[in-house]
C-alpha cells in the first residue's frame, strides 16, 4: 500500500443511506467511508473527530457496511 492515497469514497444515494443507517444502528456521531483515490482530491488536513469506542458487534456492523459500499468505514464521535 505504499504510495496509496486514501480519500472519501464516492457513494451513491443508496450507499449514503446505508452509511446513515449504520450510524444510527451503532450510535456513532459519524461514519466516514474511505477508498483509495486521487491524491489531488480536496480533503481537510485533519478532522476534529475522535474514533468512536465500539463493541465487537458494532465492528461487525461496520465490516458489513464496508462489504456493501466497497470502502473502509470508520466510526467517529464528536469531540468532547
Amino acid at each position: 500500500m505504499t504510495g496509496q492515497t486514501w480519500t472519501w469514497a464516492r457513494l451513491d444515494a443508496a450507499h449514503l443511506a446505508l452509511v446513515e443507517e449504520t450510524e444510527r444502528a451503532i450510535g456513532a456521531d459519524f461514519v466516514v467511508v474511505y477508498a483509495p483515490g486521487d491524491p489531488r482530491r480536496d480533503m481537510p488536513a485533519s478532522l476534529p473527530l475522535a474514533p468512536a469506542p465500539l463493541t465487537d458487534a458494532q465492528v461487525e456492523q461496520l465490516r458489513s457496511l464496508e462489504a456493501k459500499v466497497g470502502g473502509v468505514a470508520v466510526a467517529y464521535k464528536k469531540p468532547d
